[in-house]
């Protein structure tokens, strides 16, 4: 159960589909995902959901965690409760804690059905200012049979909260090296976006404060003089799109910057594949953060050098000095420093490429993943079964 699904942007929508897809190939069991209606959800519907690997949608997500949002989930409630009922499952796994984790923990209560939890670690900083939805989420992680932790930081803050250590399994998102691996750039992106003799930039993410745009902004500023030719690509939307306009045109910056707006998945890895350095130096925003960073693993497997923010659990996806660079995500100086040395550095940059891509490829298999959430489900239906009999 998840509040929203793929098509929905996002990495850990990512990371549930191949997840779930990977876990169905290796065991032959079935998974049903239910979930919120989303734009583009009935065409996704139409080639994913099947009888082993089945989607069931209703209603919309929740727009926040606010407590006056949750009148909204009377309906889905309803209707999750009536599915469980009428359906014969061995074992529930949810994605986020509001509506999907309260459902869980009452059905658990009600039912003694086991649930497994997720946590990517934003869910826990996020809500650790709040009066009342710290002890709800506490009592939905200590009841899970087990929580998978998306990543160390995810992990650190279950610990931090008091969850037992015994009932943490980690598991970081993959990569798909067969759609994100490296090709000569498409002819048709370079002419479309005028970068024949440029050095690119690229950044793949929502235009949310937390991702960094701002910060790479402001460090073109010191770079342009520098670098003439540099350009920076920015593929994604989001509420910052405005405000990032506004600021490359006050700052001069409209010859450098292009804007790429939404690209489809499948034309994702030909973008990566246009750039020289992916960069995106991730910071905290009010309790949102970057939980692991799987955008870099997928510029890594396309053989390019990245930049993250020393924020997070980016330090977990980006190997500094070794796969790409971590920077202080407030100091525009450093990310330009770090920008331009590497931009002067082609050994180097080839150098952390290829790296990164060795180690995606040798570390961050989908396969392997469903390998280890097989381990997780046969260990709680076999404590399961002990305490039935």
């Amino acid at each position: 159960m998840t509040d929203a699904f793929l098509p929905h942007a996002g990495g850990a929508r990512v990371y549930y589909y191949n997840l779930f897809r990977e876990w169905t190939r290796y065991s032959g069991n079935h998974v049903t995902v239910l979930t919120k209606k989303v734009p583009g959800w009935e065409g996704f519907d139409s080639t994913q959901s099947n009888d082993e690997f089945r989607i069931v949608r209703s209603g919309r997500p929740l727009p926040s965690w606010k407590y006056q949002e949750w009148p909204k989930i009377a309906l889905p409630f309803v209707n999750a409760t009536s599915l469980l009922l009428r359906n014969r499952f061995d074992l529930i796994h949810f994605g986020d804690l509001y509506p999907q984790g309260v459902l869980s923990l009452w059905f658990k209560r009600l039912s003694g059905k086991p649930y497994v939890a997720y946590c990517h670690g934003e869910e826990i900083t996020q809500t650790d200012g709040r009066r009342f939805q710290p002890k709800v989420r506490n009592a939905i992680f200590r009841e899970a049979s087990m929580v998978v932790a998306a990543s160390e930081f995810a992990r650190q803050n279950l610990l931090r909260i008091g969850i037992d250590p015994g009932r943490i399994r980690k598991i970081t998102p993959g990569v798909d090296c067969e759609r994100f691996q490296p090709v000569a750039p498409r002819p048709d992106l370079v002419e479309r976006h005028e970068l024949i003799g440029k050095t690119v930039l690229l950044t793949v993410a929502r235009l949310v404060p937390r991702k960094g745009h701002r910060l790479i902004l402001e460090a073109l500023r010191q770079l342009v003089r520098e670098v003439p030719n540099i350009v920076y690509l920015i593929v994604g939307t989001g509420p910052e799109q405005d405000h990032l306009r506004r600021l490359v045109g006050e700052w001069s910056l409209n010859d450098v910057v292009r804007f790429v707006g939404f690209v489809p998945d499948d034309d994702l890895p030909s973008y990566y594949n246009l750039a020289d350095l992916y960069v995106m130096p991730n910071s905290e925003e009010n309790g949102d953060i970057e939980g692991f960073g799987m955008v870099f693993l997928e510029a890594n497997a396309c053989g390019i050098p990245v930049i993250g923010g020393r924020s997070g659990g980016a330090a977990e996806a980006v190997l500094h000095g070794k796969t790409g660079m971590l920077v202080d995500p407030h100091d525009a100086g450093e990310l330009a420093s770090a920008i331009g040395m590497l931009i002067d550095n082609r050994s180097k940059r080839q150098e952390l490429g290829a790296f990164g891509l060795s180690r995606a490829r040798r570390e961050f298999s989908w396969a392997s993943r469903g390998v280890a959430l097989e381990d997780v489900n046969r260990q709680i239906m076999a404590g399961a079964e002990f305490r039935l009999a």
